[in-house]
């Protein structure tokens, strides 16, 4: 808690605040890098008569194709909590079996 006059204390060590700046700054970099190539390929496959309209729909369904997982697992978590279990433990596990049985059913395809 902070006090008039006193100076505010660390809750966090420096080393782990210069690791998370880190992590936060490689995270912006890659995010930007794939926001460019999407872009990239937006225009690439565009009809130069109507390039900027084609390209404004097709980041539109990109961000919208983006964010729906997060909603979905958000209101998932509500539904499938169980008695004294928090719904995000369970919706975690629920996630990892079906990853796992996903992963074991396409591994042998060639990309």
């Amino acid at each position: 808690v902070a006090v008039a006059g006193e100076a505010p204390k660390a809750s966090l060590p420096a080393w782990f605040q210069l690791v998370l700046l880190v992590c936060f700054s490689l995270h912006q970099v890659f995010s930007q890098a794939m926001f460019v190539s999407q872009m990239a390929f937006f225009a690439s496959v565009s009809d130069p008569r109507v390039g900027g309209t084609y390209m404004t729909l097709l980041n539109t369904v990109a961000n919208l194709a983006s964010k729906w997982p997060a909603t979905l697992s958000l209101l998932l978590v509500d539904l499938v909590a169980l008695p004294g279990v928090d719904g995000f433990y369970v919706l975690t596990a629920m996630c990892t079996l079906v990853g796992g049985a996903w992963y074991v059913a396409f591994r042998d395809r060639a990309a």
